[in-house]
Formats: C-alpha cells, structure tokens, sequence
C-alpha cells in the first residue's frame, strides 16, 4: 500500500465521525535562518501529499504552512554579508533583508523557498508566525505558560532529564534597549508584566545589560522551541502534524510538546507522523544556516517538476533518500519514473502495479489530464549522451529510436529531458557523462599496447563493411571481438575512449559509435592501428 494511503487511513480511523463533522488541519514550518536545504523538503512534502490523499478522499481539511520568523537569528551564512553579525540575537523578522527590498532577512529567503512550492503544484495556505503573535492569537499560551512554569519544569524533567532551575520562566521578550530576543532573562512574572534583563550570552551574541519590565503579549515575547511547538498546535488547531525522526527519540522534543499541549494548554496533541530524511551523498543532514549541501531551490531547478514530486513520494516516509547530484541521481530517478510510467499504462495487474499507480496519480496529482503523460520517454542519459554529439538532428534520432514519427507530446517531452540534461551536465554531472570528441588522435591513444592497436584495426574493417550499423550491432561486435581475442573488457574499451575521448572511459561503447561520423571513425582506428 501507498505509505501516504496507508497514513491517511490511521489518522482518519483515530478522528472517526469526527473527521466528517469539521475542516481537518495539517500543519508544517520552516525557520528561515538562511536558504532552505533539500533536506526540509522533505516534511513538507509530507504533508502536503497528505493533504493531496486526503482531497482525493473528499475529506474537508486545511494544510497550513508557516514561514518561521520569530526564532532568533543565530549565525550569519558565508553569503550573507558578514556586518550582518551586528543582528545576531534579534528575531528572524527584525534583521533586514540581504537585497534592502524585502519586507525582512526572514521573508527574503522565503520567497524562493515558496516559489518552489507552489510551482511543485501542491496546495498549501503560507503564514508568518510573527503575524499571529503580533495579532494576540499567542497571548492566552503565554500567559499559561508563565503561570504554569514549575509544571512545564516538571515535564521537561520527567521527559528528557532537563533540569530547570525554579527561576527559569518559559519565555523571552524582545529587548527594549538592544531590540535581541536571545539574550534575554525573564526574572519575574506578576500576571500582567515580566520584568526582564537583557544580560545573556549565547555564543554568538551578547547582552546589552538593560533590565526592564513589559507585557509579554501582542508580539513582545516568544516561548522556547518544546513550549512553543505546544502553542502552536492550539493556536492553529492542528490535527496532524509530523516531524523528524529525531523528534521522536526518547525525551525528545515531540514527546515534551505534545505533553505540555495536553496538561497545560488542554488540547489533544496532533497526529503523529515520524519521517526519515533526505540526505546528500556525504550522508549528513543539511543545516541551512551553515550552508552546506544542495538548495532546495537549486534541487528543484535540477529537474522537471513531475520528476521532483515522484523522488519525493516513491520512497515509504520512513525510508531516506539518499540524494547525489553530482551521482547518478538524476538518471536514475528518470529511468525508475519511466519504469512507473509505462507500467500505470499497461502491465500487468496486482498489488505491486496498484501500489506503482498510486506513486504516479499522486505525482501527477494537480496535473489537468493524467493521459497526456502516455508519451514517448527516451532515457535521460540517452539524451544527456546525444546533445553532446555535434551535427546530431535530435529529433530524427528520437524518431528512429520510437520506430515512428513524434507526436506534440512526444516532442515536448523529448525537448524538456533535452532542457534538464543540458543543465544537469553544465552543473552537477560525474566526468563519465561529460565527453568531448577529439579532433586529433589523443597522445594517450599513441601508447596503446599492440593487442589493443590490433583489435580498432578489426572495429575499423567491421565499420567499414557496415556503416548503417546500429548501437546493438556494433555493440556485439564489440563483445564478439573481445572474446575471440581473448582481451580484457578493460582493454577493449580503454581503446575505444581513448581513441575517440582522449580519456579511459566514457558512454557505452556501441551507442557512442553509432552516433559519430563513420568516416571519421574508420580513419580514427585505423590511423592508431597502424
């Protein structure tokens, strides 16, 4: 079964009658410490084909999604220019914006971000968390949370083992001297007002030594993460919401929040949903404040937007996606869409093409028509291969490659893998992938042993005999030589590359051949065979 199918069943069956009597709500953030990472990806996506399932249901529900500008601004990312360090310690929403045109440093890195995701086609309604504490939505929370301090110490003990002093209060309130949250120390509550002194120091910023005493309400003040995560499932009355595996390791901060929603705010805690992460080839979480790894925004732009949404959802939730753009990623993803593809229009039938089909309605799932992507699909290495071939008429290829001519549609698809491979071997792409014809024979090719000179005198006559030879056929003649010969594969196909590349290896064999000039090639090996 579909993982989001499978989901979807449990959280209806928890909710029963429930469900069919009000507008369900699925929650998501993102804290906008710099450019949003692949890895956050994830989650949303998450929840947002969740809500797609859930539409397909019919079932009434809302998927919210906030844009985090609230949280402190703690490191200032290497492009990001450095005399940014003078906000560190304010909230995301008081630092301006990089480019002086955005409303602040928070919504700068967020229009990219959302861009994207409403390009992906899913829906989804964005907000800022500084507007809804700005608006008084956070205040009844705050107040409980001031009020109930030694409960919420308590439940962080009985938790995670955390061990607040009695003078800790759940809360920080903006500066009035300095404007920082972070530095800041609640050191007293009477039930209207907190008295606070703004004398902290968290490693990347200071206090300025005000004391002074304010409202914590109307957008003065947030909560820490654990308090704050509870406040938000009553202030948007989520229903469901998910989050990292890493949430839910014993005391972690999922089991602190939803204890704190239930015994101190006195809401029923969401949903719960664990998800794996989405992880670069080094094989660490990305960290957008650092700026390590892969943009999502540069992720995204690898790729046409079906196959972005059918990498995000192939895999069960609890399962990584290991991601490599500088891999085989990328061709991968294309062969294993097409497998999909293919088989939700025809195949035979059963649980394992039931479950595919699923994978690819919902991959498609905003599209007009799904049957417009019964089309013609030529491997995207393929495509990678040929639009490095000089003089090569892309069309006429793909034609002979169909057994018949384009349609619209096939042509489309054939331009657009045509688009992203162009990009991907520009950018990401391994060596072997990327390869450029010789005009000279290469000096490596010179120093070819005589077994291997003797075998291209062989190819060089099979070509000659044969120029209306295919991939397939030159291919087998490749491996046919090989074995009478008794040589190495190594050896055989050293001597191709570097006879034609001037390097060790390259595309496969047959099918690089076929694309190039025959006269070209009959000269080339025999020139070296000599």
């Amino acid at each position: 079964m579909f993982w989001a199918d499978s989901l979807v069943d449990d959280f209806l069956k928890k909710y029963g009658e429930e469900a069919e009597k009000r507008t369900l709500i699925l929650r998501d953030e993102k804290t906008l410490s710099g450019r949003p990472h692949v890895g956050s990806l994830r989650s949303f996506v998450l929840h947002a084909t969740l809500s797609d399932v859930l539409t397909s249901r019919n079932v009434d529900h809302e998927y919210y999604y906030e844009l985090n500008d609230t949280d402190a601004f703690d490191s200032v990312p290497d492009y990001v220019p450095a005399e940014w360090k003078k906000h560190l310690g304010k909230r995301l929403g008081d630092v301006p914006s990089p480019d002086g045109k955005a409303e602040s440093y928070a919504m700068y890195f967020a229009k990219e971000y959302t861009d994207v995701l409403i390009d992906a086609g899913y829906s989804v309604e964005f907000y800022q968390s500084r507007h809804k504490y700005e608006a008084g939505e956070y205040d009844k929370y705050i107040k409980l949370a001031l009020d109930n301090k030694d409960k919420i110490r308590a439940i962080y003990k009985e938790v995670s083992g955390s061990d607040k002093p009695e003078s800790w209060y759940p809360c920080q309130v903006i500066c009035d001297e300095c404007e920082r949250i972070a530095t800041t120390k609640v050191v007293s509550w009477d039930g209207e007002e907190v008295e606070y002194v703004c004398d902290g120091d968290v490693g990347y910023a200071r206090g300025c030594g005000h004391k002074g005493k304010k409202s914590p309400f109307g957008g003065n003040a947030t909560m820490p993460w654990k308090v704050e995560w509870a406040a938000k499932f009553c202030v948007v009355e989520v229903d469901l919401e998910g989050a990292g595996k890493d949430h839910y390791a014993a005391g972690g901060s999922r089991h602190v929040s939803n204890r704190i929603c239930e015994e101190v705010f006195g809401r029923k805690h969401p949903f719960d949903v664990r998800h794996e992460f989405i992880l670069l080839n080094t094989g660490g979480k990305m960290s957008s404040s650092m700026g390590t790894g892969a943009t999502a925004v540069e992720v995204y732009e690898l790729m046409p937007r079906y196959i972005f949404r059918f990498m995000m959802i192939q895999k069960d939730v609890m399962k990584t996606i290991s991601f490599s753009p500088d891999g085989d990623t990328i061709p991968v993803l294309f062969d294993q869409y097409d497998s999909v593809c293919k088989d939700y229009f025809g195949g035979t039938e059963g649980d394992v093409k039931a479950h595919k089909n699923r994978i690819f309605e919902f991959t498609h799932y905003n599209d007009d028509l799904i049957e417009q992507w019964n089309r013609f699909l030529p491997r995207f290495s393929l495509i990678a291969f040929y639009i490095q071939v000089p003089h090569l008429d892309m069309d006429a290829k793909m034609e002979e490659l169909k057994g018949g001519p384009l349609t619209d549609a096939d042509k489309e698809e054939v331009a657009r893998r045509v688009k992203y491979a162009k990009k991907w071997l520009e950018t990401w792409s391994p060596e072997k992938y990327v390869f450029k014809i010789q005009e000279e024979v290469p000096e490596k090719a010179k120093d070819l042993s005589v077994r291997q000179k003797e075998f291209l005198g062989k190819l060089a006559e099979f070509l000659e005999g044969n120029k209306d030879a295919d991939g397939e056929a030159i291919q087998s003649f490749i491996y046919e030589t090989k074995n009478e010969m008794e040589l190495e594969p190594s050896m055989v196909f050293e001597s191709i590359y570097l006879s034609i590349l001037g390097r060790g290896s390259g595309p496969k064999a047959g099918w690089l051949l076929e694309s190039l000039d025959i006269e070209f090639l009959i000269k080339r090996f025999t020139e070296i065979s000599k």
